[in-house]
């Protein structure tokens, strides 16, 4: 397919060119054939991906290998596999911290040419950025052409299926001249956009990167042709000295397989998401509220809901880890939610008076002060600290109380002067929260009114807003099926137990619905919607994680709920920035550790990084539970902790200091870590 090119772009764009990813000038040699496949033809191509040999480690190994006996000089090596296969198109990128990514593109008579082909152009290309004296920090990504389909971008913005993204890129030819963008470049490079009445991928971004890669393709039509590639793509991990690294195979832009479910790699993620979270919070305990990793900007925006969440989810951390400067940096968090804070008066049936709730917007949220009592009360239970906050948790409750309703229903949001009529708005969400805060408030300030008024709230989302909803219906509440546990545990009320396992029969469901989409697109097994979101799996995981809390406490086994969580938090660990997925990164210690929005969301919010460490440290307590191991969190721990007097010690500093090592090495120390002695 041959394009035609109107005029040279400006040099203007090709100045721009040299500061930006993997520019540099590429032709076609006639001798290696033009097309996206190479010398390859689509039916061996085909064969070559449908018997795996492209996904075969050690094949793939000795391509790795290959590439940097060109690139580097080291050893060469035999290439009985690669040079079995046909001479399918290899795209080779170097990833590095400056410049952050340089690529070319080869082809040959087998694959073992096409990729010293493609090596060796990399290499002309980039002498002095990809070379063996900088070969330490340097991660290579290789990408070999399976499919290509014909397409016309004949519109402002390319609307692909949202599964789809990131599973193509896009290959264009004008004469001799070639560009392209890989799959994953599509996230890599922030071209899809997600905004309301924007998504997909606009031409306008297609076009300049596509000039940034090549400033001598020309100007396209306005309706250009081009080819929607498809590739199988592997990258190199990080490695310490001489050692040769490992490979890893790449979907999208996260890893190919799914990481295990094993208590040890559950608190390795956990250290790893509160490490970020902390680094996030400013010194007057503001928390980054969103990133943009392509664009390595944040968001102006922010949410003081998901601030309290955010504390809430460090202070779990604490408790488990023991690590201080986790509870240095919440008890900061905490003084900035308390300045953005009111206090009056107000009452309601059952009670209140002196309240205190979050400020922010034109009514007053019934989950700010809901989240900001979960928050008190799980500083109170990691701390052992219960009057310290003790004023603030009442005052807080007290708010809770004064907006329920004679019926058990709560208000969603009051108006902000007493007396005024409250909007007619609702929350899913918020009558959770209000629960959940009121009776672990209950835990350790037994005040009966506490664990009343959570009870009358209990019973109206129960008896009324679910009522007679079956799994195709109920919504997904996490911070209910939460509260469920603990006033289980106070309760014993069989119809909390009942509700708890409907909701989870609910997220089963949920679940089940993309198991056939997962038979094409691998990443969207254990997922919730379509696409599947980090944070819609890891609300699920911790209403799951607290469903057995349930269970336990009634002394069920319910091992379908468990390995529902497994398959769930399988799918969350896709989505958390580790030392494999920071690889495209221009500022990686700011994504580190964080979680991103999803499969085609690579940025990073405060609340995906909350609800997947909360998920992600449940799971590991109930595995640990089977070892004999108890650890801090659910309402049995609560009870051991406050009656029995049972306390964690945290994690030993030595185990600490590795868990953190990776940390360590791409963010380095923040503010709140207190110099070693």
């Amino acid at each position: 397919m041959v394009l035609r090119a109107r005029s040279s772009l400006s040099a203007i764009i090709s100045l721009a060119c040299l500061l930006q990813l993997g520019c540099a000038r590429f032709e076609a040699p006639a001798e290696l054939g033009t097309t996206v496949l190479g010398t390859a033809d689509a039916e061996s191509a085909r064969n070559a991906e449908n018997a795996g040999q492209l996904g075969n480690k050690e094949t793939m190994t000795e391509a790795f290998a290959l590439a940097r006996t060109v690139l580097y000089g080291e050893a060469a090596v035999e290439s009985p596999r690669t040079g079995a296969l046909p001479g399918l198109r290899v795209f080779l990128c170097a990833y590095q911290d400056e410049p952050v990514q340089r690529c070319a593109t080869g082809a040959g008579d087998n694959l073992s040419a096409s990729i010293r082909n493609a090596a060796s152009a990399l290499a002309k290309a980039e002498p002095k950025t990809v070379n063996a004296a900088r070969k330490a920090g340097i991660r290579l990504k290789m990408d070999v052409a399976t499919r290509a389909q014909d397409s016309v971008f004949r519109r402002s913005i390319d609307k692909p299926k949202k599964r789809k993204v990131a599973r193509y890129g896009y290959w264009v030819q004008s004469g001799t001249q070639v560009s392209w963008i890989l799959p994953s470049e599509i996230l890599e490079l922030g071209l899809y956009s997600d905004k309301r009445g924007k998504k997909g991928i606009p031409r306008k971004n297609v076009v300049k990167a596509l000039a940034r890669r090549n400033p001598s393709l020309g100007q396209l039509d306005e309706e250009f042709e081009h080819q929607q590639i498809h590739t199988v793509a592997w990258l190199e991990q990080l490695t310490e000295g001489d050692e040769a690294p490992g490979i890893v195979q790449l979907y999208r832009t996260h890893l190919w397989d799914f990481d295990s479910v094993d208590p040890d790699r559950l608190l390795q993620r956990t250290v790893w998401a509160a490490d970020y979270l902390i680094s996030s919070i400013s010194a007057d305990g503001k928390i980054r509220y969103r990133y943009y990793p392509s664009r390595d900007r944040d968001s102006n925006s922010y949410n003081l809901l998901r601030h309290g969440g955010t504390t809430y989810s460090i202070l779990q951390a604490y408790d488990r880890t023991k690590f201080e400067p986790y509870l240095t940096a919440s008890k900061k968090a905490i003084d900035y939610l308390f300045a953005r804070c009111r206090r009056d008066v107000r009452k309601g049936p059952y009670g209140g008076g002196d309240v205190m709730y979050v400020l922010e917007g034109r009514t007053i949220k019934l989950g700010g002060s809901g989240l900001g009592l979960v928050m008190l009360d799980q500083y109170a239970e990691a701390t052992g600290d219960h009057t310290t906050y003790l004023d603030e948790a009442r005052a807080f409750a007290r708010f809770l109380v004064s907006q329920q309703k004679e019926d058990g229903e709560f208000v969603y949001f009051a108006p902000l002067k007493p007396g005024d009529p409250p909007s007619t708005d609702t929350s899913a969400y918020y009558p959770g929260e209000a629960i959940l805060g009121l009776v672990r408030l209950y835990s350790w300030d037994r005040n009966p009114l506490w664990l009343d008024t959570a009870v009358r709230g209990a019973d109206w989302l129960i008896q009324v807003r679910d009522q007679g909803k079956d799994e195709k219906r109920l919504a997904n509440d996490h911070w209910l099926m939460i509260a469920l546990s603990y006033l289980y545990n106070y309760t014993k009320r069989e119809d909390y137990l009942d509700h708890s396992l409907a909701l989870a029969r609910a997220v089963e469901y949920q679940y089940q619905k993309n198991m056939k989409s997962a038979k094409v697109y691998r990443d969207y097994r254990g997922g919730y919607y379509d696409p599947p979101r980090s944070t819609p799996a890891a609300t699920r995981g911790e209403g799951l994680v607290a469903v057995l809390d349930t269970c336990s406490v009634a002394g069920k086994r319910c091992e379908w709920v468990e390995e529902l969580l497994h398959e769930t938090v399988r799918h969350e660990m896709l989505s958390q920035y580790d030392p494999d997925t920071t690889y495209w990164m221009s500022n990686k210690k700011k994504s580190f550790g964080g979680w991103n929005g999803g499969l085609i969301d690579p940025s990073v919010r405060n609340d995906f990084v909350q609800h997947n460490m909360s998920s992600i440290l449940g799971a590991e307590r109930h595995l640990r539970k089977k070892q004999g191991i108890a650890l801090p969190g659910g309402p049995e721990w609560t009870n051991s902790n406050l009656e029995q007097g049972l306390t964690w010690p945290g994690v030993e500093q030595q185990q600490m200091t590795k868990l953190r090592a990776a940390t360590l090495k791409f963010r380095g120390t923040t503010d709140w870590e207190v110099p070693p002695r």
